[in-house]
């Protein structure tokens, strides 16, 4: 596989991910504007620059993960090789809503797909399991205070739900002056995102009708506490009420270092390492990593709840819709 980009996410997330699946994946070579030498995931990487990429037949799999303006120019890059074999992961947001249009240049590809760590997380499973057992009684809202944002946090708050798409959003000012994004949703419960991200003060937490599963410091009689287990200061499971979620020796490998008394949230960085693990493992077995439609609806959406403050899904509205699309690529043409 070839990964092209060599920014913080590659560095800090995707080649420690990659590294600890040596037995699945090859990384044969890295890519960036220019050569050079990086250090990651405890060793030294040669990066050469994408021009020496001069062919994808023995490409089973692209990394792409560049600057956001920098995608179409990439793409069209990539777009002159012979592709209908080689699978790719793209980034999130995907394109720049202003550069939709250079969406077409994904077609080709035997797959594409996102590496959406945030609908892979590891206490995502256990929380499932939960809410499957009753254990919340009926799930009614789930809620990202300060521990999600943009197009990420749609993303989790549709796995945490179940949900398969976002119908309406609004983004207000709080009195407290924190902004809050509620959201309606292809299932009966609602989501709630709250802003900025600050992991350090953030909480997760899905609320029932009978309890509410969280990570929040501050317990009541009613809670199923969301909690990290350590063994010997590392990082072993996740526990969520009765509900166990054991991590395996390449999954606690992209934990080392997370103090003790970190909470899930406070820990969310390393929780996104083992979402993209899994997400990887899912692509190996032929299972897929996020859909690039979904991606793509979470960038659409965030647009405009960031910029309009509010999202309603209708035929113009909804990137799946053709209507929607075409307009969406008309409007692209003025943006570059």
């Amino acid at each position: 596989m070839a990964i092209i980009g060599v920014g913080k996410r590659v560095r800090e997330a995707v080649l420690p991910a990659f590294r600890a699946l040596e037995d699945l994946f090859e990384v044969r070579s890295l890519h960036a504007r220019s050569s050079r030498e990086i250090e990651a995931a405890g060793r030294a990487w040669p990066v050469a620059p994408l021009s020496a990429l001069s062919t994808l037949d023995d490409v089973d799999l692209i990394y792409l993960a560049v600057g956001k303006d920098a995608v179409p120019s990439v793409l069209g890059e990539l777009a002159s090789f012979e592709r209908s074999a080689t699978d790719i992961l793209i980034d999130t947001p995907v394109v720049r809503f202003k550069h939709f249009r250079h969406m077409d240049k994904l077609q080709g590809y035997s797959h594409a797909w996102v590496p959406e760590d945030c609908a892979y997380l590891p206490w995502l499973p256990p929380l499932w399991r939960a809410a499957d057992s009753g254990a919340l009684g009926n799930v009614e809202n789930a809620t990202l205070f300060r521990s999600g944002y943009a197009y990420h946090g749609l993303a989790t708050i549709k796995a945490m739900l179940k949900a398969t798409g976002i119908r309406r959003g609004r983004r207000r000012r709080r009195p407290d002056g924190l902004l809050e994004r509620r959201l309606g949703l292809t299932v009966s419960a609602s989501g709630q995102i709250v802003e900025p991200r600050d992991y350090s003060k953030g909480y997760i937490s899905l609320e029932g009708s009978s309890a509410t599963a969280t990570d929040r410091a501050e317990h009541s009689a009613t809670s199923l506490p969301m909690l990290p287990v350590f063994a010997a200061g590392a990082l072993t499971a996740i526990r969520v009420g009765d509900e166990l979620e054991n991590l395996d020796d390449a999954e606690r490998s992209l934990t080392l270092g997370l103090p003790t008394d970190a909470t899930l949230t406070a820990g969310q960085e390393a929780m996104k390492r083992i979402g993209l693990l899994r997400l990887l493992r899912d692509v190996h077995a032929g299972r897929g990593g996020y859909p690039l439609a979904a991606a793509v609806d979470d960038m659409v959406i965030d647009y405009h709840l960031e910029k309009l403050g509010r999202y309603i899904a209708t035929p113009i509205t909804d990137p799946r819709s053709p209507l929607a699309r075409a307009a969406l690529r008309a409007i692209s043409r003025f943006g570059g």
